[in-house]
Order: C-alpha cells, then structure tokens, then sequence
C-alpha cells in the first residue's frame, strides 16, 4: 500500500513526539486515517539505504532458535519514513543447512493468507536468505536474474530488503519465493500427476527420501502425501533413465529426449557451470520436475552463495576449467557428441546474456551500496577469514564487488576461448 503525500507528512510529524523510553519509533497507538497499526522501527543507528526495510516482530519477543519450530509473528514493510504495507500475520521459523549455523541467520516466513511481497505475486511461503557466506551480498540474485534472462521455465524471484526482528537490525537480506509447486511458482499442466525433486545428500530423516541406482538420494518435496505406486514409479523412471546414459553409445536408435528436456537440462547445466557453483555437482539444491508419462525438466536453480569464485578450496575458486561436467548424469550424457554440440551452440547463442551478468554487478552495486555500509556495520567480516566460508579479506565493499566482477569476466572468457 502505498502512502498518500498527506499521511507521510503526518507520520513525520509524529516520528519525534512518539518515541519511547529507549529512542524507538514507536507511532503504533496514533489514530490515522490511512494506517492504524504500526510495528516500531528505530533507524537512528542505521539509516534508511535506498532499499525497503522489512519488520517482524514475534509473539511475545521469542526467539528463533531453530528451523523446526514455527513462531508466530507479525510483519510490515516500511518505506522511508512509514510504513507501505498493513501489518500481516505469519509465522516464522530458521532454514538452510550450513547457514544456519552462521551468525546471521536465514529464515522461513509462511503468512497466513496468502500475500504479495514487494511487488512479487500472491504466495503464503517466502525465503528471507541472508548470504553471510557472500560478501558481495548478490550472487544468488544474480544468478536467479541470470535464470530468468535465458528462458528457464521458471526462476525464484527476489528482491533486496533490510531486515529488522524483534527491534534489532539484521541486515541486508534477499527475499526471495520458495520451491514449490503452483500458478505463482512453478507452473505445471497437470499438478497431481507432477513430482518436485531435489537431489540432496543434506536430506533429513523426517522428508521423503529414495536412492537411485546410482546412489543419488532424490527428495521428493511434492507432493506432500506419496502413494507408492506414484513414488514407484518415479523412482522406476529415473533408474531406467540412468541405465541408459550408462549405455548410450549402444542405444543409438533410442534419444535422450525421451528422458529429459534436453533444452531445459542444457540451460540449467550453463547457469551452474557459469557461475561454477560447486553444489550443482549434484550434491545438493539441485531440482528438476517430472510429471508421470512425461520428461525430467531440470531446475529451478537454488543455492549460489558460494559460487562466483566463493568456494573455500582454492582450484574451486579459479575462473578456469570445467567443474560439473564429470558428475553423475553429466559424465555420460558429455560423452555423447550430439549433446556436447547441442551444449556448445548453447553457448554461442546465448553468450550475450552470459556477458550482461556485468553490467547486473554494476547496477546492483549501486542499489546496495549504502545498504552495505549498513549490514557490515552489523556484521563486521569484510576483513575477516575466520569463517570457512569467508575464503577472502577485502577492505571495502566495493573491493568485494570488483572481485566478483572481474572473476565473472575471466569465467566468461574463458568459457569463450575454450568451448570448441
């Protein structure tokens, strides 16, 4: 909701005269006519950036100390100087595997009615990631946009916001739409007869988890409720789709069409392998869908905070070499002449997009340029190693950013002098 030029000059008259004891703004008991209730925010340490800021505030101040645990709480988002949204019930939780033992935590948000936010359509889930791991703070935003610009079939969207819970500020975050199947997510023709899978060696006890033959462990995330025969017959699917990239120098007169959309598959390959993002080694936050009687369409993609040059083991953070093309289903299916050139056309044709991930460092930049200042204010780890995830010191933000723009342009030339 967007704020009349009348009731922002209001709410700024009473932004001095309502706050409390301990300095917060606190203009939630002023009667107003285009907004009655108001979660506190106090930006005096730090300032509005440019970005929107995101207010939650848990039922009786709890904390969130888990991923498990759902906590109920409400949440508005504030512009400048008020408030642009009503308050919204939700509930919140912890997520992530290694983030979530990081210092800055990510969370899971699920409202209860159904909510667009910043702009994105209508869901109740949303992801609030934190990308403590990334010092530029955008990699998997780029990576999501990169998505998008080459046609994915779908790409979670997101968009930058500063995070404040229970009165304490947390940071830069990127909200972003969960995994899931549905006509503002990931669009399918017939959804009972459509599974959602990740390959994911970080799966938990409590999830539907099956073993292919070749020891992959697919998480089944839809549906919820699995009948045997459905699971069955996935799992059956699969297998037989790995025994024939194990042999297909054999079967010639069968394609891999029958399997997979190689389109689909190509595209998501080049998005993991661009960015050389380490988890696309089919480890894990690798999705595909497939519907019965139908293809494995891979993606959506997930998961690039490492990437860009990001990870720990120094050959992996090297612009150079091709990193996926020897695990699992990619050993055989690179082995196969016709899809290796269907990879390289690809290429050719869609490098310009690869390249315009440039100039989306520049621009993104600059939107969080003073948010930055913000967040590592916050979180003073620039400088700091200490984290296994934080492989480089940098003495700026900006430093950071160029880091990552000069890696991703040695990738893409790279990528370009070697692709034949």
């Amino acid at each position: 909701m967007n704020f009349p030029i009348y009731a922002l000059a209001v709410a700024a008259l009473f932004f001095c005269a309502c706050s409390n004891s301990e300095g917060e703004v606190s203009i939630a008991s002023v009667a107003h006519p285009a907004q009655k209730k108001y979660l506190p925010l106090n930006d005096t340490e730090y300032p509005y950036a440019g970005i929107p800021r995101i207010v939650i505030e848990t039922e009786n101040k709890a904390e969130v100390k888990d991923r498990e645990t759902e906590i109920p709480a409400k949440l508005q988002i504030w512009g400048e100087h008020a408030p642009e949204s009503e308050v919204m019930d939700l509930t919140i939780r912890g997520r992530g595997n290694s983030t979530w033992d990081m210092p800055k935590k990510s969370y899971k948000i699920e409202f209860i009615d159904k909510q667009s936010m910043l702009g994105m359509p209508k869901e109740r889930d949303w992801a609030l990631i934190a990308n403590h791991a990334d010092k530029t703070l955008m990699k998997n935003y780029l990576a999501y946009r990169l998505s998008a610009g080459l046609g994915s079939y779908y790409s979670p969207r997101c968009e930058f916001a500063e995070l404040y819970l229970n009165r304490e500020y947390l940071g830069v975050y990127q909200l972003t739409e969960t995994i899931k199947i549905g006509k503002n997510r990931i669009r399918v023709p017939e959804p009972s007869k459509t599974f959602l899978v990740e390959i994911d060696a970080k799966y938990r006890e409590d999830e539907h988890v099956y073993f292919t033959n070749l020891g992959k462990a697919l998480n089944i995330h839809y549906p919820k409720e699995l009948k045997s025969l459905t699971q069955d017959t996935l799992i059956s699917f699969v297998n037989n789709f790995e025994s024939y990239v194990q042999l297909m120098e054999q079967y010639k007169t069968l394609s891999v069409d029958r399997w997979i959309d190689v389109d689909e598959y190509i595209r998501h390959y080049w998005i993991q392998e661009f960015t050389k993002n380490l988890d696309a080694n089919f480890y894990t936050s690798v999705y595909f869908t497939w519907a019965i009687d139908g293809r494995i369409f891979m993606g959506p993609v997930w998961d690039f905070d490492l990437a860009f040059g990001g990870h720990n083991t120094e050959k992996d953070r090297l612009p150079s070499e091709y990193r996926l093309r020897d695990h699992y289903w990619n050993k055989y299916l690179f082995a196969d002449a016709d899809f290796l050139q269907k990879s390289r056309d690809f290429w050719s044709a869609h490098k310009s997009v690869f390249y315009s991930v440039l100039d989306s460092i520049d621009h993104y930049h600059a939107v969080l340029e003073k948010a930055a200042k913000n967040n590592f204010k916050r979180w003073d780890i620039l400088q700091s190693v200490n984290n296994l995830h934080h492989p480089k010191a940098y003495d700026s933000y900006d430093e950071a950013v160029q880091d990552l723009k000069n890696w991703t342009a040695e990738r893409f030339n790279w990528i370009d002098r070697t692709i034949d």
